[in-house]
Parts: structure tokens; C-alpha cells; sequence
């Protein structure tokens, strides 16, 4: 991390945001090239991301990234930074107080789960129930479609479940304590860093990364022309900037409206 205050934070969801499938090398020489010109004023850069740790630095090795981000939020809710020696390590004790606070969420919730399998099975056929040392409650469903009627069925039910919250990405979904998700963790790299919403800018595709497209949270909001329509029109609705290309171009363009006056 910086060794002073940096002027401004620059977070960035990562699969349909940052990068592309597949990206394009020329696209991402241009945004490290603008990352870079950016650094030198003083800002730092991470990924807010529903990946692992690992899965997002083999991502950024896979998309033939040359910089290495600043902070990495990882799991919607894990964030880490690069200590001197380049390892990855906790930024605070954020990650020690999320992982507690989730090791009492999935206990005090196991009954919902329960409830909620049983409920699967009867009306949404094809739907999958995920539960590992990795993810220990989540699920997958055939389309967007089944999706949208399982979230609607599980908000129905959070009055009766104090503390239980999701995050959905187009099939997949995890859930996770309400109080943690990728915008109360990137207002915890800003409260580490010194650095308030009204310098932070947050850009993201997808439903997960409401949280963090708030002026809470960023006042600099942006997502790529690949967003899916409720992510376009809540940004839209905040005066955010809603990028005419996808994914990483589209980024480019972002960074050139809010810091270059493009």
C-alpha cells in the first residue's frame, strides 16, 4: 500500500469489468498505461471481486496484467494488500472479524438452509445447493430466469432470518453475512487508508456489485456497456457513467471521463 495518504482509490470488479473473455492485449496495455499515469498522482488501484485470492492473481496472470493491484478484495469480503516482501497479506483485521462473524452466520442460519434445499427440489428443478470448505452456502441454477425467482423467494423470507444477505452473479449465488459484501469492504480499505467516497470510484457489471456502486461508498460510479440493465440504470440514476464499450475499453473510458475530463 501507499506509505501516505493516496489522492484517490480506484476499485474495480474484475470478470466483465476489468477484464474481458477473452481480453484483448491491446485494451489492457491502455489501462495499465492509465493506471500507471494515475499511481504517479497518487491514487492506488484494486480488484473487488467474488474470485479467491489465488483465482484472482491467476486471472490477472491469464489477462497479461504487468501491474500488481494495490489491494485485493477478494470473496466479495476478504481484503488483502501486498506487504513489503510482495506477499499478500490482511489489510487490518477486517478479514479475522469477517471470518468469525460468518463462522456464527452460517450456524445460526443452518436451518434456513435447510429450508431452503427443501424448497429447490419442489419448485425450481435443476437448481443446485453448494456447500464446501470453500463455499460453504451457496447455489447455481439453470438461468437468470429460475435466479430471479429464487432471490425473490429468499427475500421473502430475510424479515424472518435477522443477518442473512446474498450476493448474485447472472446463475451463481452466495450467501453471506448481511453485513459484509463488497461495498462495506471497500469502505474499509477507504477508512484504512484515509480516503473518503467523494475520492473513491467503483465501477462493476453485475448484481453483486451494487453494494459498492453507492455515493456511500464512491462518488466516481461507472460500469461497461456489458452490464446487465438493473446495474446500467442504477448507475445511470446515481449520474454515474455508463461506458459505451465493454469490459477493460470501457474502463478506459471511464478513468478518461472522471480523471481526464474525456
Amino acid at each position: 500500500m501507499p506509505d501516505s495518504t493516496p489522492t484517490a482509490i480506484l476499485c474495480f470488479d474484475f470478470d466483465g469489468t476489468l477484464v474481458d473473455n477473452p481480453s484483448d492485449p491491446y485494451e489492457i496495455a491502455q489501462l495499465e498505461q492509465l493506471l500507471t499515469h494515475m499511481g504517479k498522482r497518487g491514487a492506488c488501484w484494486g480488484i473487488n471481486t467474488g474470485r479467491t485470492l489465488f483465482h484472482t492473481l491467476d486471472g490477472l496472470k491469464q489477462h497479461g496484467f504487468r501491474l500488481t493491484p494495490d489491494f485485493i478484495i477478494a470473496r466479495e469480503c476478504e481484503v488483502y494488500h501486498p506487504n513489503e516482501y510482495r506477499r499478500w497479506v490482511d489489510l487490518g483485521d477486517w478479514n479475522a472479524r469477517c471470518a468469525n462473524d460468518h463462522k456464527k452466520f452460517y450456524k445460526a442460519h443452518a436451518g434456513f438452509f435447510k429450508q431452503l434445499q427443501k424448497h429447490l427440489g419442489s419448485h425450481w428443478p435443476g437448481a443446485k445447493f453448494i456447500s464446501d470448505q470453500t463455499e460453504p452456502a451457496g447455489l447455481v441454477v439453470p438461468d437468470d430466469d429460475i435466479m430471479a425467482g429464487v432471490c425473490q423467494w429468499i427475500d421473502a423470507q430475510l424479515g424472518a432470518w435477522p443477518g442473512l444477505g446474498y450476493q448474485r452473479n447472472s446463475i451463481w449465488l452466495r450467501f453471506t453475512h448481511q453485513g459484509y459484501h463488497k461495498g462495506s469492504s471497500l469502505q474499509e480499505v477507504g477508512r484504512l487508508l484515509g480516503v473518503g467516497p467523494e475520492f473513491t470510484f467503483a465501477a462493476g457489471d453485475n448484481y453483486n456489485d451494487l453494494s459498492m456502486l453507492r455515493h456511500e461508498v464512491a462518488h466516481g460510479l461507472a460500469c461497461p456497456a456489458n452490464a446487465v440493465p438493473e446495474v446500467a440504470q442504477h448507475v445511470g440514476s446515481l449520474g454515474g457513467y455508463l461506458a459505451s464499450d465493454d469490459a477493460t475499453l470501457g474502463m478506459v473510458g471511464a478513468l478518461q471521463h472522471f480523471f481526464y475530463g474525456d
